[in-house]
């Protein structure tokens, strides 16, 4: 089989499968966004719905709230609570009822409310409105009321009863909502604030007409329903909390989409629900448009194989001979590919080519530098290359020495000073990991306190999470080096150096601080200066800079890391507020 043949053949595969996974995908995520919008609607409507219901239930709490704020009221009901009915004290009971009775017929109060009734045992209840529909029954025993027993035993807050007959007038089909206050104190009384269903439905107003509404208690009585709910479904949503926006099975095998609010103040779960299938009554249009997304698909992927084959074999073969006649000696040597005739896709892979060429030119000459200055660094470190053997030899008979005279210190020097010397003059590795760093840095620290002893105060701390990014060696050596060689020329307390590593969502940073001196304005910047004309020369000339760069100081440092990281490093020199120098260097996490 030919390869045009070939590709034609992979291509209609893979758009054949593109198309149905599209349509897949794209029918899955609009009916995932029907669903998730149906379902931020409940949300909406249910914080709706919990707000109105609380504006309702404050409203009916301030109107005993009012009543009992009122002077004159409070008066009138304590002395009806506290006197004994006679002909003598007639007169006080019925201005007090006048006054009581006065207070409910209030302007707002009538408008609002479809009854206000105050009860006690030492009078007839005593209610607004109380004419034509309105008016109550006399000689009704309130403790026979629906409310009377929560209320009795509810004596520090409010009762709420839901819609139930109205058992104060003569109307037996009419419903109102109840919030009952007892009052405090011996034989005060009750205040029932009532609204009608009516009343009620204006008040919680939803803008889906569709939606089933169902207010709980926490013993599952119904406070108010919209209609004809699944009871038995609302009832096995109830939890004392939230009920999150999910799909749930109803009674007889319904699905609804369900979402609840928890009162925790009036003690009341406000759900709404409908019928799942709304959502399957939206599915019509997602599988048209996802038949037709599949179709439209494969119509265009067969087009597009039959054309642009065709052209794909030319570009592919001067690719194929660009990539044979790559070597060392044309890297500098820039190619015309003449991809003219083919696509955007081999255009784009001729220029990645090109890029690929130069970076690896620009990376080999990178490593040469590096290489250089390594050498460079480890001669100035103590020319190790001149005979290791020999300094080891000598180390050696002077510890020899030192146990002869039980002299455990030289001994300790001697051993340190050597690990330094094996890790340094080691010529096979040019990098080092942050952890072999710190450990040679300790036995770098462990030489300093045998000379200054008490005036060397030193800390280390390694984030365990970086010991292994990579970086040029001996370099966190040469920032305390210059630290304590630059630092503290003028100064004769005691030298704390800090050293510690960190790291943040995509660069690892090892800090090194003093309390030294600080750098000078003028040596801060001739400093960055050199840098940034360092920077330059090794980033675009790739001149050989190593003989002006030259020993092991900062500059050495800095060349060594931006080889390594490119624009990637992190280079910051800087004082300290609180007096001192810090260093801090970084990299892109690896």
């Amino acid at each position: 089989m030919k390869f045009q043949t070939k590709m034609r053949t992979v291509y209609a595969i893979l758009g054949i499968l593109t198309a149905i996974v599209a349509g897949y995908i794209y029918y899955s995520i609009s009916m995932e966004k029907i669903k998730e919008r149906e379902m931020q609607n409940l949300s909406i409507s249910v914080r709706q719905l919990s707000q109105q219901y609380d504006e309702l239930i404050q409203s009916m709490k301030d109107v005993s709230y009012y009543l009992l704020s009122d002077a004159d009221t409070l008066t009138a009901i304590t002395t009806i609570s506290t006197m004994e009915r006679s002909e003598r004290t007639e007169r006080y009971f019925l201005n007090s009822e006048d006054t009581i009775l006065s207070q409910e017929n209030n302007d707002y109060i009538s408008k609002k409310f479809y009854r206000v009734v105050f009860c006690n045992d030492n009078c007839e209840p005593i209610a607004n409105h109380n004419m034509d529909d309105r008016k109550i029954r006399r000689h009704l025993d309130y403790k026979k009321m629906p409310w009377y027993e929560r209320a009795k035993d509810n004596q520090d807050t409010f009762t709420i009863l839901g819609m139930h007959p109205d058992t104060w007038g003569d109307k037996d089909n009419l419903k109102v909502l109840s919030v009952v206050k007892a009052i405090q104190g011996r034989n005060m009384g009750y205040i029932e604030v009532q609204m009608s269903l009516e009343d009620v439905r204006n008040k919680l107003q939803l803008g889906d007409t569709d939606l089933n509404v169902c207010l709980l208690d926490d013993k599952g009585e119904v406070i108010y329903q919209n209609g004809d709910v699944d009871l038995d479904f609302c009832r096995s949503l109830l939890q004392r909390d939230n009920i999150p926006a999910d799909t749930f099975k109803g009674s007889h095998g319904a699905r609804y989409l369900a979402v609840g609010e928890y009162n925790v103040d009036a003690g009341t779960t406000v759900m709404v629900y409908k019928n799942s299938s709304v959502i399957q009554e939206d599915s019509s249009y997602v599988v048209y448009m996802s038949f037709f997304l599949i179709g439209g698909m494969l119509l265009f992927s067969l087009l597009y194989v039959t054309v642009s084959t065709r052209h794909l074999t030319k570009p592919m073969i001067r690719l194929q001979e660009a990539f044979q006649n790559t070597s060392l000696e044309t890297l500098t040597q820039s190619m015309d590919l003449d991809l003219k005739d083919g696509n955007d896709e081999f255009r784009k892979m001729g220029q990645v080519y090109e890029d690929m060429r130069s970076r690896l030119h620009t990376a080999i000459q990178r490593e040469k530098q590096l290489s250089t200055l390594q050498l460079q660094t480890q001669f100035d470190v103590l020319q190790a290359q001149v005979n290791p053997h020999f300094i080891y030899n000598v180390l050696n008979v002077i510890s020899g020495r030192g146990s002869l005279n039980d002299d455990e210190v030289i001994c300790d020097i001697c051993d340190e000073l050597a690990g330094m010397l094996r890790y340094s003059t080691d010529t096979k590795e040019k990098y080092a990991t942050l952890k072999a760093e710190i450990t040679y840095l300790e036995l770098y620290f462990s030489l300093l306190k045998y000379r200054y002893k008490h005036k060397l105060e030193y800390t280390l701390e390694l984030d365990k999470t970086v010991e292994n990014q990579i970086l040029p060696k001996l370099v966190i050596q040469q920032l305390v080096e210059n630290s304590i060689n630059h630092g503290f020329q003028n100064i004769s307390g005691i030298m704390r150096i800090s050293v510690s590593s960190y790291k943040d969502e995509s660069r690892w940073y090892i800090r090194v601080s003093d309390n030294g001196e600080g750098f000078s304005p003028g040596v801060k910047r001739d400093l960055d200066d050199k840098m940034n004309q360092l920077k330059e020369d090794l980033a675009d000339n790739f001149q050989n800079v190593e003989m002006r760069i030259g020993g092991m100081g900062l500059l050495n440092t800095f060349a060594r890391l931006y080889l390594l990281n490119g624009d990637d490093l992190v280079f910051r020199i800087q004082n300290k507020e609180e007096g001192g120098a810090e260093i801090i260097i970084g990299a892109a996490l690896k």
